[in-house]
Formats: C-alpha cells, sequence, structure tokens
C-alpha cells in the first residue's frame, strides 16, 4: 500500500481516509497490503492483462480495490471490465492527452472540488458552462475528460461516492438538448458504473431552465433507473444549499472555496505537469490484449454491453 500523498487540488485528511476505509471494512492496514498482494499476483498471472497490469500502480489498485468495497474478488472482476471495456470503447476512454481539450476548454469547465461533502464523504464534481462559446461543445470530448480526470483521480483520491453537479445558467434548449446524445451518455454510464463500479450518491441540475424536463427525459433514456431516480432539480441556489454545503462550494457559488473558473485553471495546468502526464501515459496502456485471452469468446457480459445501446429510444 502506498502513502496518500497531499495534493493541492484533492484535499484528503486521515480523518477521510480511515473513514472510508473502515465504511468498506478495510480498516487493518496489513490486510489492505495483503489484498494489494493477491490482486497483482493475480493480474501477473492472466495473459491477457499481464502488460496492463505493468502500468497499475499500488495506489491505483488501491482505489480499485475501495471500489470493490474491499473484495479481492471484486477488484479481480473491475480489473478485468476496466480492461475490456476499454477496448469496446476506444473513443471514450482510450489515447487520452490533455492537448485535445483545447476547445472544450473554451465552453465548459469541470472538476472535482478540492473538499469532500461533510455530510455523507462524496466528492462533489461540477460542471459550467460558458454560454456564448457552446457552439464547440462536444458531448464526447465532454466525457472523455471527465473520464480522464477520473482515472487521475484515481491515484490521488479516496472517497465513498461522488455527486455530479450541472449548473444550466443561461443555457439555452438548442444548446445543450441537441448536444446531448443518450447514445454516448449510456456508454459513459456503462464504463463509470458497471466497469469501474463509481459511486454516484447524486445528479444535481442547478439554476434548472424551463425545458429541464426534456434534458431529464433524454438523461434517463440513457441512465439506469437507479442512477436516474437520483437526479436532483434545483432551481435556486437556496434549494441547493439544502443538499450541498456552502462550505464545500466556490465563491461562485455562495461558498468558500476558489471560483471555479479559478479551479478549472489550476487543474488545467496540474494535468500538464510531468506527474499528471506520466499517469495519463500509463493509463493509455491499461487495456486487455484480447488477442492473449484465455478462451476465444468475450464473456456474455461484455458481449451484451455495445447491444444494449440499440434499446435506446432516442426519437
Amino acid at each position: 500500500m502506498e502513502v496518500i500523498t497531499v495534493h493541492p487540488l484533492i484535499e484528503l485528511n486521515n480523518e477521510i481516509v480511515e473513514g472510508t476505509r473502515k465504511f468498506y471494512g478495510m480498516g487493518d492496514v496489513k490486510t489492505i497490503n495483503e489484498s494489494l498482494d493477491a490482486i497483482q499476483d493475480w493480474t501477473k498471472k492472466q495473459p491477457h492483462l499481464a502488460s496492463a497490469t505493468e502500468f497499475m500502480t499500488r495506489r491505483y489498485l488501491e482505489t480499485i480495490l475501495i471500489l470493490a468495497r474491499g473484495s479481492v474478488e471484486g477488484a479481480k472482476n473491475k480489473i478485468d471490465k476496466i480492461c475490456t471495456t476499454r477496448g469496446l470503447m476506444p473513443e471514450l476512454c482510450m489515447n487520452f492527452s490533455v492537448q485535445e481539450y483545447s476547445k472544450l476548454f473554451e465552453c465548459v469547465r469541470y472538476i472535482p472540488l478540492p473538499k469532500v461533502c461533510p455530510t455523507d464523504k462524496t466528492r462533489i464534481m461540477m460542471t459550467q458552462f460558458i454560454p456564448e462559446k457552446m457552439d464547440a461543445f462536444s458531448i464526447l470530448s465532454y466525457f472523455r475528460y471527465n473520464l480522464m480526470v477520473g482515472e487521475y483521480r484515481a491515484h490521488h483520491d479516496y472517497t465513498i461516492a461522488e455527486r455530479f453537479v450541472i449548473d444550466l445558467n443561461n443555457v439555452s434548449q438548442m444548446t445543450i438538448i441537441t448536444k446531448v446524445n443518450p447514445i454516448v451518455v449510456k456508454k459513459a454510464e456503462i464504463i463509470a458504473t458497471e466497469a469501474y463500479g463509481t459511486k454516484i450518491k447524486g445528479i444535481h441540475l442547478l439554476n434548472a431552465p424551463p425545458f429541464v424536463d426534456k434534458l431529464i427525459f433524454l438523461l434517463k433514456q440513457a441512465l439506469k433507473e437507479k442512477v436516474a431516480s437520483r437526479i436532483h432539480v434545483h432551481y435556486t441556489l437556496e434549494d441547493f444549499h439544502k443538499l450541498i454545503p456552502k462550505e464545500v462550494l466556490p465563491k461562485d457559488y455562495g461558498g468558500d472555496e476558489p471560483t471555479l473558473e479559478k479551479l478549472s485553471e489550476l487543474w488545467q495546468e496540474t494535468l500538464r505537469t510531468e506527474e499528471a502526464t506520466k499517469i495519463i501515459s500509463n493509463i493509455n496502456n491499461i487495456i486487455a490484449d484480447e488477442s492473449k485471452r484465455p478462451t476465444n469468446q468475450f464473456n456474455q457480459e461484455y458481449m451484451g454491453m455495445p447491444g444494449s445501446f440499440r434499446k435506446l429510444n432516442v426519437d
């Protein structure tokens, strides 16, 4: 088990780390190390995963162990799913580079907030659109960036679950509804929840416009019922603050943290550092070598993934 390092944009302390481990029955450091040893030993013995394993640090594997609720067998399953799903959906989760997002950065800001929510220890992921630049917005690029940031955070963060906040202030129906592709949303959800096992505590639509029902309809077409049931609509900041305390929010949302624009700039700088560049480069090598998989056919679970996209009603 690697030491939990200090990160300037992801605040952690012993209470959060120990609380997360305890939540999943991982309080014993000796047991965590033994679990990680067993996972590493297993991955090295899997022909189709062996090369990918070289790019998985113990810190990364510990995050996967957390997502698997402390289960060694569950972590093995997630590693196989992560590596296999990345091969099935390379358009969303392969060949990452910060340079590809120059246009995205002009029209949207997406960041993890520095502090975890004190009420439930979730990390809050905030999206803020820049309305006058929305012509350049791409839902595929947006989710690629989400997933890249998530992969980077897997080397630094330590939280129980996540909440996603999407600020729709001054965003017109034409600029957002026409750009929400349910198939891309579905693929992103599969990668996040079924491969990685991300626990989505809530999806919050802030400053909801009159057409919010149409957006919710599109999202529900793509999301699993369990995730869709956690969509919250907030018409005012006051209503939003009832669920998300001000103390963790940026200044432009009534909180004490730097503005979302400033945090977004800091994240862009961080992802361009040598440390982040190495992590992102390693991420691009975490993929299954299907030519070496012991069986000639995919598990039926993987075969069902692409087929599920065709079930969406996108009229």
